[in-house]
């Protein structure tokens, strides 16, 4: 394939050959120099990411990633004492993140920030690999098309972070500490995302067949000692309550109520599904290609290995067909686009390319994405406007115990304020809140970032995000759990949220009763009731000190 030194590195070869070692070899000028051109290339593309700090804040999902790790810092486990379907290593990320820092919504924001970074890095030292230039372009393209996943600090991305820096340390393992690291980092991803597993598995595959035998040793005892902390975690909860968590609930129940058919979706999110298919195809081939013509050659194996991700990453598109969870799979398939094509054009034979094809296919590819989905180049534009020129404060912002949440208007703010204000002239330190929809019978979502807003009071319950067919399932802990809070906080309009697939549906009708039998209405805010437990004590009788969160 082609390589990322120039001529001017092929002379300082020569000299060398001729001469004896000089003071700076030349494999230290190429990675001086691959490190300093990522670096600029990084902190540019970058700068359009900072604008989501400001945006919008995903009431639930975002609300998990701020009140789930302050709960580990307070000794309850994941899965045992709340739901959630993700790995822990997120959540304990933020956990020590948040100790250092203290729980704050920048803060989390700023591990997202960190988070696309590595991903942005690793694809640019994935690349250069075959060329510094390319590496550049291929990186530029996963960024605009990253740009539609936000900054929030999903796991998601901690884990595709820790799959490409296995992938990269395998690749280029020459010591068995490289190795031994590739292994424990493939693990990694896994206990951010238990779905990662078939990427995982697959795109190791090309790179343990070319591998000595030690290497491949090496290699699973890194995985093995990974896998530790899973394990230690599910001696302590259970295996029971893990498999639930982590298969159970999320695959076999709620996957029907959250899957977003194909024909519900924008135009638009079909069109960069089918660029995405068109550019996993397209990567497998080269890949494939490129491995038979050159089967020695490591760079081959590691780009049939990146293909394999790319390909295992559509899961997560398919299962829910929208932006957000679509870039979350396209901006890998899409960045190594124009390096499999360069590929094919060359049908896996050695082959120099010149500057201009190097710099004309990532702006060609760039150009069909523009011309395919012109939304998000609109979407791309606005971003880096508002990244170069900020917008003043609108008061989305709301602010309470030294926390803050950025609402969806200037007037959500002041009603989530006004009912955080009431709450905290009537309620004591150490009472159980429960937050949930007005129409128990179905959970479809939660404003999980309530309960973060409020430390005054200990969030009660093991359904602290809701989820269809999960929290409202026959036999689940939700009756019991609204029954033993002191404070209830229901949003009408999530009842009003409506998709295509079983979320629709109506469960028991149970944990409504419970709500109307214990307890009573004590305010409405916009579309949030607020309720008090008629008895007007703690359901729980814990010292408040004890409770206090």
């Amino acid at each position: 394939m082609f390589d990322s030194c120039d001529a001017r590195d092929v002379v300082c070869i020569a000299s060398e050959k001729a001469q004896g070692p000089t003071v700076f070899s030349t494999k230290s000028w190429c990675d001086r120099r691959k490190s300093l051109l990522g670096f600029l290339v990084i902190l540019v593309l970058l700068v359009p990411f900072t604008a989501a700090f400001e945006n919008t804040g995903a009431t639930m999902d975002e609300g998990s990633l701020l009140l789930y790790p302050e709960l580990i810092r307070h000794g309850e486990l994941p899965y045992r004492d709340f739901e959630t379907f993700y790995g822990p290593a997120n959540a304990y990320m933020l956990a020590a993140t948040y100790s250092i820092f203290g729980p704050d919504i920048m803060v989390e924001r700023t591990v997202g920030l960190i988070y696309r970074a590595l991903v942005l890095s690793l694809v640019f030292a994935l690349i250069a690999r075959w060329n510094l230039t390319l590496a550049a372009g291929c990186t530029a393209l996963t960024a605009w098309v990253l740009l539609g996943a936000d900054i929030v600090a999903y796991a998601w991305f901690g884990g595709i972070a820790c799959l490409l820096g296995s992938i990269l340390l395998f690749a280029g393992a020459r010591s068995d500490a490289r190795t031994f690291f590739a292994g424990l980092l493939a693990s990694c991803a896994l206990l951010y995302r238990v779905d990662l597993a078939p990427a995982i598995i697959l795109s190791a595959f090309p790179l343990l067949r070319s591998a000595m035998p030690a290497q491949r040793v090496r290699y699973f005892i890194g995985a093995a000692t990974g896998l530790l902390p899973l394990g230690l975690l599910t001696c302590a909860v259970g295996p029971g309550e893990m498999i639930n968590n982590l298969f159970l609930y999320p695959v076999v129940y709620t996957s029907p109520a959250r899957h977003v058919p194909m024909s519900a979706v924008e135009p638009y999110v079909r069109e960069l599904f089918a660029t995405h298919l068109l550019a996993v195809g397209v990567n497998l081939v080269a890949g494939i290609v490129a491995v038979r013509v050159q089967p020695r050659e490591l760079r081959n194996r590691l780009l049939l290995s990146v293909a394999l991700v790319g390909a295992m990453l559509t899961a997560q598109a398919a299962q829910r067909l929208d932006l957000m969870h679509l870039t979350c799979a396209a901006f890998l398939s899409v960045g190594t686009l124009p390096l499999s094509l360069l590929i094919l054009i060359a049908r896996g034979r050695e082959w120099q390319p010149k500057l201009a094809p190097i710099l004309l296919v990532p702006i060609a590819v760039l150009a069909a994405l523009e011309a395919i989905v012109p939304e998000m180049a609109a979407f791309v534009k606005q971003e880096s406007q508002r990244a170069l020129i900020p917008s003043e404060d609108d008061g989305r912002f709301v602010y309470h115990a030294g926390r803050s949440f950025p609402c969806a208007s200037r007037e959500s703010a002041v009603i989530v304020a006004r009912m955080l204000d009431r709450l905290e002239r009537e309620s004591t330190p150490g009472e159980r809140m429960f937050v949930g929809p007005a129409d128990l019978r179905r959970t479809n979502y939660c404003d999980t970032f309530i309960y973060y807003l409020m430390p005054k009071l200990r969030p009660n319950g093991y359904f602290l995000e809701m989820n269809p067919l999960s929290a409202n399932r026959v036999g689940s802990r939700l009756v019991d759990d609204i029954g033993a809070s002191d404070w209830l906080v229901l949003n009408r309009a999530i009842d009003t949220l409506s998709e295509t697939n079983r979320s629709l549906e109506f469960q028991s009708n149970e944990p409504n009763l419970t709500v109307r039998e214990k307890f009573r209405l004590v305010g409405e805010f916009g579309p949030f009731l607020l309720f008090r437990a008629k008895t007007g004590l703690r359901a729980t009788g814990q010292p408040a000190a004890l409770a206090q969160f």
